[in-house]
């Protein structure tokens, strides 16, 4: 937790880089857009159950390992500081 202090020392720190550096500022700000990580989870997981009806297990196990990775970053999203 920041004390007061620190909060404002913060928040007066990104309005001078938001100034001095909007294209910076808005690409730290920046977030994944939802509806991509949903595709790739639909698009993955779907070939996932496929390839395991058809019995190609050892691409199924690549796709799940995609669907698995994208679960993951949209739980924990990667932040660039």
């Amino acid at each position: 937790m920041l004390s007061e202090a620190e909060r404002r020392s913060l928040e007066e720190i990104e309005q001078r880089l938001l100034a001095d550096e909007p294209r910076l500022a808005r690409t730290m700000n920046r977030q994944v857009r939802p509806w991509l990580l949903y595709s790739l989870l639909l698009v993955f997981g779907g070939l996932t159950v496929l390839l395991t009806v058809i019995g190609a297990f050892g691409a199924a196990f690549q796709c799940l390992v995609v669907t698995a990775g994208v679960m993951m970053f949209r739980k924990y999203p990667v932040r660039l500081r």
